[in-house]
This record gives structure tokens, sequence and C-alpha cells, in this order.
């Protein structure tokens, strides 16, 4: 044979060799070790299935407890802003209750002092029954609609009593509140009256245990105002008018009658002492934080405004409310025709007004009105005076500040300052 098919003889003998020789070793492997084996192996899977069950419990269980977690800090979130919301209610419940508290010890305070004019009036009217039988001590003083007489000095004023003021005189002006209604003890009125061109006329007024320069010093003490007046934000005097000694009153007080009347009016404030005064207040209105900024011209009238200075008369003669409020909704608004406060018209007052300087670049397009103080003879205990404080106010906002969302806010403030006042020169009976 060649040596080539030699060679491939022995290779494949090698090679089957070889090969017998591993499957017999295969073999003899499996027989022994085989089941054994086979066993490690499943049980291998198994341990493996077994953990990862065990993994996945855990994942699970780890999953529950932040979902358990979740939900307790939820609810202790929800438990603490209950509480929060108790602890406010609490608060405004505790405020609430230390306002009324000081209510009542005010209204209790003020019903002693009506009391005592009760008491007074009691006496002074059985004093009058014996009076009738002297025809000689019948008063002379008696203020009465048939009186002819002009307006009554302080002095005179001063050594009044109760009966010697008719009260119910239907010429009392003007008709924000009833003409036989007495103010006393004080508690703040209204009354809001329609006027063109997006404008509201409002009255307000309250009677103080105080006297009549109490109440004068406190609202021509300028520079402190905010220290009275709530819902004050800004209150700064920019100037001051010295005035001149002038009685404006008399017949060469500078009327000129040949000029209309809120030319007048004006020439005559200019004499006047006073101040310019700019004023932002704050409140919220319709839910939402508002400010209102305006300039003020404020001049002092000691003896009162002319009748000339009003747009009505003082004296309605029995024209109802009514027909008041129908006629004067028709009336413009005009620079120096100021609305009239309610007042007694026989009895002397003292005037401040108060208007927004023309060009104010505030939220108001006009704004002027009148502080009106009046004595109230008889109305106090002995030894102590009362005032009827007033205040009218004509208001009209700019275009983009309807007058309806405000004149509420407007109104409960303007009682606020009355109460805020009245609590100041009285400040025992908040005691």
């Amino acid at each position: 044979p060649k040596p080539a098919a030699i060679a491939a003889v022995i290779k494949d003998a090698t090679l089957g060799a070889a090969q017998l020789a591993a499957d017999e070793a295969f073999t003899l492997y499996t027989s022994k070790i085989g089941s054994n084996a086979m066993e490690n192996i499943e049980n291998v899977a198994l341990m493996q299935g077994e953990a990862a069950r065990s993994l996945d419990a855990i994942a699970l269980a780890k999953t529950t407890a932040a979902d358990a977690f979740d939900a307790a800090e939820r609810a202790m979130d929800a438990a603490s802003q209950q509480l929060d919301k108790a602890r406010a209610e609490l608060k405004e419940a505790k405020e609430e209750a230390r306002a009324a508290i000081a209510s009542a010890e005010v209204a209790a305070a003020q019903a002693a002092v009506s009391a005592n004019v009760a008491t007074a009036l009691a006496a002074s009217s059985v004093s009058d029954e014996t009076k009738i039988l002297t025809p000689t001590t019948t008063s002379t003083k008696t203020v009465s609609v048939e009186e002819e007489q002009g307006v009554l000095s302080l002095e005179e004023v001063e050594s009044m009593e109760y009966h010697d003021v008719d009260y119910h005189l239907s010429e009392m002006a003007p008709p924000f509140i009833g003409e036989d209604q007495c103010l006393v003890p004080g508690e703040a009125v209204v009354r809001v009256e329609k006027a063109p061109e997006n404008s509201r006329r409002i009255f307000a007024g309250i009677d103080i245990m105080a006297s009549i320069d109490d109440v004068w010093n406190v609202l021509t003490n300028y520079e402190h105002l905010q220290d009275v007046v709530p819902n004050l934000v800004v209150n700064e005097v920019l100037e001051r008018y010295d005035g001149e000694d002038v009685d404006y009153m008399s017949d060469n007080g500078g009327f000129d009658e040949s000029l209309p009347e809120e030319v007048q009016a004006n020439k005559i404030s200019k004499k006047l002492k006073g101040c310019l005064l700019r004023q932002v207040g704050g409140a919220k209105v319709v839910g939402i934080n508002f400010s209102a900024r305006t300039t003020l011209e404020v001049r002092e009238w000691p003896q009162g405004m002319p009748d000339f200075c009003h747009f009505t008369d003082d004296s309605f003669d029995g024209i109802s409310r009514e027909a008041r409020a129908k006629e004067s909704k028709r009336i413009q608004l005009k620079r120096y025709r100021f609305p009239r406060p309610f007042a007694l018209s026989r009895l002397p007052t003292k005037d401040i007004s108060m208007q927004s300087i023309a060009n104010d670049d505030g939220e108001f397009r006009m704004y002027q009105g009148v502080w009106r103080m009046q004595p109230l003879p008889g109305c106090a205990p002995p030894g102590k005076q009362a005032m009827r404080l007033t205040y009218a106010v004509e208001i009209s906002p700019r275009a983009y500040l309807p007058v309806s969302l405000v004149e509420g806010r407007i109104t409960q403030d303007m009682c606020t300052n009355l109460r805020a006042i009245r609590d100041f020169v009285n400040p025992e009976l908040l005691g």
C-alpha cells in the first residue's frame, strides 16, 4: 500500500479510538454521578425560583410600605391643615368675643349716660309742669320753626337745656335719618343717594359725649390723623395754609353776589386755614385688596359754611326724603358746591371741608365732603357736653372703577371712622 493510504487508516483508527474512549468516559461518568447531578440541577433551579419569588415578595413589601407611608403622611398633612384651620377659627372666635365684650362694655357705658339723660329729662319735665303755673319763668330761648332769628352763638347754646331745643323740627337736614331721631348714645347712621356719572352722595352721623372743641382738635391735627382713622395707609401733610384773620360770615367777609356761588365759596376758602393732604386708604373690595389715593385741599370753617356753599337749602319745608333723593339724583357734582351734612339749622356749627385737587391723578375723578360739628344742648349729664358729628361726601370714581363696587365699602368705612373718632375722644368708655 501507498504511504498516504496507510497514514489515512492510522488517522481514522486513532480518531475512532479517541471517540470511543470519550464515549466510555461519559458513559462511566453519567452512570456513576448522573442521578445526583440532575437532582442538584433541579435543586438549584428550585432555589433560584424561590429566590426570585422572595425578591418579588420583598419588592411588593417595599411598595406596600411606601404606599402606607405616603398615605400616613397625607393623613398627617390633612390633620395638620385641619388643626391649623381649627386654631385660626379659635383665634377668630376669641377676637370676635373680645370685640363683642368691648362693644357690650361701650354700650353699657353709653346706656348709663343715656339713663342719666333720661333721669335729667324726667326731672326737667316735672319742673316744666310746675313752670306752667308761673308764666314768668317760661324760657325765651326755645328754638322753633316759627322763629325768625338766625343761628345761635356758642355762648347762647352753653346756657340752654334740653327742653330749650325742639329736636323734632321738620327742617332738620339732610334727610338721611328721621327728623325725630336722636343719635345719642353714639352709634353711627348712614344714608346713600345716587348721583349722575358713576357718583354717589353719602351722609353719615354720630352723637358723641364730648365738646365740639374736643372733636375739632382731633380732626385738625392733620399730621396724626392716621392714629385715629383706621385703614389710612398714608397720611402726609404736603403744605400748611396759615389763613387770614377774616370774619367771612359778616357782610364784608368776601361775599360778592355778582359772582356764581361756587366762585364765591372758592374765593373765601382760599383765605382760611387748612392744609394740602395726601392720603392713601386701604380696604378689601369684593375679596381684592384695594387702595385709593387722593390729594385733598382741606379748609377750616370755624363759623360754619355759608349756605351758598351747598347745592341744597338748609330747610326742606316738609318735602319727603324720597322726593328730595329723587331730585338730588339729577344734580351734577360741581366743585365748591358741597353736600350739606345733617344738622339742626338753628344751632351753630363748625365745619371742615375736604376736596380733591383739580387734575388729581388718584382713583377718584372727584371727592369732596364736609365734616360738621354741632353742640347738643341738654343731651349730656351734668358737667358733661354732647355734640353731633356728621359727614356728607360726594364721590365719583374713575370710569374703570364702578361706584357700585366700592360704595358699600366706603359707607362701612365712614361708620367705622365715626366710631373711631367717638372712641378716641372717649377712651374711658373702652377702658
